[in-house]
């Protein structure tokens, strides 16, 4: 378990939280000073609340909240100002404000931030009165320093980058992919006594999966105009600046690997009670043992370009395999042949180790 917890934790989470503490800590600081001595707002308190907007974990993100806080911010206050003025902060004035609101706070682009419409519209309901105005226009001020020192200290100050975990999480899974092939081989001659750990493996492989799932997609969200990304070789404003990451094709060949080894297995559990006539032969299965741990050693070099001698070994062992298999007369690959569906499997497995797809 610590193994598979090692991308979300420890040492390295810690220095990422500490990061962002610090981020959290300048930007409301500064904020706050711009905006009680530069824009001259005797007490600018929306100016650091704003700012921390601004250093959620990865730029793209705080981005999409700023703006969803700011739209939050305008549309509250533009509902506030016409009730403060014609009604007033009474018992009215709340029910009108806070129906208004609730019906914008609707709108599905505001995200997390849509409360903020509420909170914005009686908040200035109740504190300016009937002068919302001269109460609302400072506060818009101080929400926008907050919002841009947020910004501006995030993408300058450690702008969070997590391709090293994901590229860390996809090491796992193909250690995952290769020990379950691994497995598969020994299962293949001897089931009863691998299913057990046929099963562990499988299980393994679901939840290291998921983990490389979660990695790669915050890495590609922390790639998203983020100003270091182009330390790394990449186009942080480009479409397909996350597709460019060498990590998203190694996990879709693995994805792809890890569907086919689930394929196998369930074939072979199907073929177990099934009549002898139907079950693979001995003969095929050590050979297709051999080839199963072939096809481990291709996993193992990922992402490297698959060795020839390795790969035309494992090539030499399917094409022996599949010529039987050839003839006009053969059933289609399925139950009623298990070993053309396996090997029908495995090729789509070695084809996929063989050129990765995109």
């Amino acid at each position: 378990m610590r193994t598979h917890l090692r991308p979300f934790a420890g040492r390295r989470y810690w220095e990422q939280r500490a990061k962002l503490t610090v981020k959290a800590v300048l930007a409301a600081v500064v904020a706050w000073l711009i905006a009680k001595y530069g824009v001259g707002h005797a007490q600018p308190y929306f100016a650091p609340l704003a700012a921390l907007l601004g250093v959620y974990p990865t730029v793209v993100r705080s981005l999409r909240e700023s703006l969803a806080y700011a739209a939050g911010f305008v549309i509250g206050a533009g509902l506030a100002i016409p009730v403060g003025l014609l009604i007033g902060p009474n018992a009215l004035g709340i029910a009108v404000v806070v129906v208004l609101a609730m019906l914008a706070s609707g709108w599905r682009r505001l995200g997390e931030q849509a409360s903020q419409v509420a909170f914005t519209a009686l908040f200035a309901l109740l504190v300016g009165g009937h002068q919302v105005v001269d109460y609302t226009l400072p506060r818009l001020a101080d929400v926008t320093v907050g919002l841009v020192v947020g910004l501006a200290v995030n993408a300058a100050v450690f702008p969070p980058l997590y391709l090293r975990r994901g590229e860390y999480a996809v090491r796992e899974m193909q250690r995952a992919v290769e020990d379950a092939l691994g497995t598969l081989a020994e299962h293949i001659i001897e089931p009863g006594e691998w299913d057990a750990r046929l099963e562990e493996h499988e299980s393994r492989l679901a939840v290291v999966q998921d983990q490389a799932r979660y990695s790669l997609e915050q890495g590609e969200a922390s790639m998203r105009a983020n100003p270091r990304a182009k330390l790394w070789g990449y186009r942080p404003l480009a479409r397909d600046g996350p597709g460019q990451w060498p990590a998203r094709r190694e996990m879709n060949t693995l994805d792809h690997a890890t569907a086919y080894i689930r394929s196998i297995a369930a074939t072979l559990r199907q073929t177990a009670d099934a009549e002898e006539e139907l079950s693979p032969a001995l003969e095929f299965r050590h050979a297709y043992a051999a080839l199963l741990r072939a096809l481990a050693g291709l996993v193992r070099r990922l992402p490297e370009t698959p060795d020839g001698e390795a790969l035309a070994e494992a090539e030499r062992i399917q094409r022996e395999l599949e010529e039987p298999h050839l003839g006009s007369r053969t059933d289609a690959p399925g139950l009623w042949d298990p070993e053309k569906e396996m090997l029908r499997l495995s090729r789509l497995l070695l084809d996929g180790i063989r050129t990765p797809g995109p």
